[in-house]
């Protein structure tokens, strides 16, 4: 049970979940009725109140929507070719070959692997195994399908349920660029191994579902602190977007969009469990500050099920 829950039962006020946040309204508790009225619309207390009405509503989303996620940071130290990493040569299992692009014949690149042995423990996901993830190198969108994002013809996911102890250099694969492959990593030679981090994060607001749980906040406000935000909610809403913003290499959790979410409709319905995100950071650039994500109904996580998961990335 939370602090919250512990204080207040199970459904704390907006003013209760402050409190309990050390979030202080900046009129006095002393003024009340119509003196009360008039400080919420004394345009000197703008700025503070506003502070503190998106202060509250993020304590709120905090304790509504903290979901788990690992977090993905750069190392110095050089990948192998099993670690969880970002681009560089790849593991082919025997049976197998190095993917290509079903339309054009040429090879697919290593966007990102994903070691499920080395990697904290998310719900519904692998506890073993490599993820690998590639992308076109002859194409300008990467590969991506707009109309059918989980069309595969152009990029691979590909699920090796066992992680060797060693890798035979038979079974590696090196990545070779023509002089007209364009993809977002630097060059041929860029590896880079990422280090995770199990921690929460809050829902954003590029989140289809931030709309819904900004709602539910709203319904336990004061009316003053609801009309309040009614009548300031563009500069509370830019407040609130500065407190959610945050970005990264990622899985699970929340995804990052510079443009829209496109997940309410069409094949996106229901993918709403982030496989893997990959941010223009660390030299890796989609675009205009773009950002990469893969996504996966639940169930089929579940089921090791990888032959549906949709592509999307879009940029600034």
């Amino acid at each position: 049970m939370s602090l919250l829950d512990r204080l207040f039962g199970k459904k704390p006020s907006a003013e209760q979940e402050g409190l309990a946040h050390g979030i202080q309204n900046p009129i006095d508790a002393s003024v009340t009725g119509i003196q009360r009225d008039e400080a919420y619309a004394d345009t000197s207390l703008i700025p503070q109140l506003s502070d503190y009405v998106a202060q509250m509503i993020v304590s709120m989303l905090r304790h509504s929507t903290d979901a788990p996620m690992i977090e993905l940071d750069a190392s110095d130290t050089p990948p192998n070719v099993l670690d969880t990493k970002i681009g560089g040569e790849f593991y082919v299992p025997s049976g197998m070959r190095p993917p290509r692009n079903h339309e054009t014949g040429k090879p697919l690149y290593l966007l990102a692997q994903l070691n499920f042995d080395e990697l904290p423990h998310l719900p519904d996901f692998p506890e073993h195994g490599l993820l690998q993830f590639f992308i076109a190198g002859d194409d300008p969108l990467y590969g991506m399908n707009l109309d059918h994002p989980q069309s595969q013809k152009k990029w691979r996911i590909r699920y090796i349920p066992t992680v060797p102890d060693t890798v035979p250099p038979t079974h590696v694969a090196h990545p070779s660029w023509r002089a007209d492959t364009d993809l977002p990593l630097p060059d041929k030679n860029y590896a880079m191994k990422l280090v995770p981090t199990l921690t929460a994060k809050v829902i954003n607001t590029t989140d289809y579902r931030f709309d819904g749980a900004l709602q539910r906040c709203l319904s336990t406000m004061n009316d003053r602190d609801r009309d309040f935000y009614r009548t300031h909610e563009g500069e509370i809403l830019d407040t609130i977007n500065d407190m959610l913003a945050y970005g990264g290499h990622q899985i699970g959790g929340y995804p990052l969009f510079t443009q829209w979410d496109p997940r309410p409709n069409g094949p996106w319905h229901g993918a709403d469990t982030l496989l893997l995100q990959i941010d223009s950071i660390d030299d890796v650039m989609f675009a205009d500050s773009g950002v990469a994500n893969f996504f996966i109904r639940p169930d089929q996580l579940r089921r090791l099920d990888f032959s549906q998961v949709l592509f999307h990335w879009d940029c600034m």
